[in-house]
């Protein structure tokens, strides 16, 4: 059986390292990085510095006829001040949201009509709760309107999208991995805070995801699940 196209935005740390590894011992895996690579298969793209995605990128993405692509680009770049500055504030929505917007709209627009694609975005628990910075809460939170929006206006295009909530975890390269390796303490803190007294680690949310791949859960187009370890039950720091 032909292997399946699946593309990970996103994929030069955290979950999205981890997902392009495990997945391409059963599909055909690109990525897209904003770290530049020597690998055919992964792709530049750095939308912080440039937002809009350069036409040879969009060429590749064309020519790799993808079947799913999974949205693991984000994160809080430690901007932390409750006044943001305008350019911080775009940052994190360019990150967060608009490069996730740029690579679905090129996919869309370039697949053929009669083909399946299957969307899924990686939000945060952040988007219902403040526990991170306001500029990250607020971009992450976009994310939930967009996912039903898409689904609305592409579900005659053969477009299926979800979106996924997951709480904070542990991932290689990952944000809770570096403070857990630079500061046991506080971690240990945070983790004990969650209902659960244990945080969630990559390869958990990583079997949700190769669940969401599969055909049967096209009835949750537009929807999302979470996967927060009842995380917004807890005080944070």
């Amino acid at each position: 059986m032909k292997k399946e196209n699946i593309l990970i935005n996103g994929c030069s740390r955290g979950i999205g390292y981890d997902l392009f590894k495990v997945l391409k011992k059963k599909y055909n895996v690109f990525g897209i990085s904003s770290i530049k690579s020597n690998n055919r298969k992964i792709f530049y793209y750095n939308p912080i510095k440039n937002p809009i995605l350069e036409k040879n990128l969009e060429k590749k993405l064309k020519q790799c006829e993808i079947d799913h692509v999974i949205h693991c680009a984000g994160g809080g770049l430690k901007y932390h001040s409750k006044f943001l500055e305008y350019s911080k504030l775009l940052d994190l929505f360019n990150l967060n949201f608009f490069s996730v917007f740029e690579v679905n709209k090129s996919l869309i627009k370039n697949k053929n009509l009669k083909k399946k694609l299957n969307i899924i975005m990686l939000g945060s628990v952040a988007a219902f709760e403040n526990k991170a910075s306001i500029g990250y809460s607020a971009s992450k939170s976009v994310l939930l309107s967009y996912n039903k929006n898409l689904a609305f206006n592409f579900m005659k295009e053969n477009v299926i999208t979800k979106l996924l909530i997951p709480g904070s975890f542990v991932s290689t390269r990952g944000s809770m991995t570096t403070l857990k390796k630079n500061n046991q303490l506080i971690f240990k803190k945070l983790e004990n805070l969650l209902p659960t007294k244990k945080m969630l680690s990559s390869k958990q949310i990583i079997d949700f995801i190769i669940h969401l791949l599969s055909k049967e859960t096209d009835l949750l187009n537009g929807t999302y699940v979470s996967l927060t370890n009842l995380e917004s039950r807890s005080n944070f720091l």
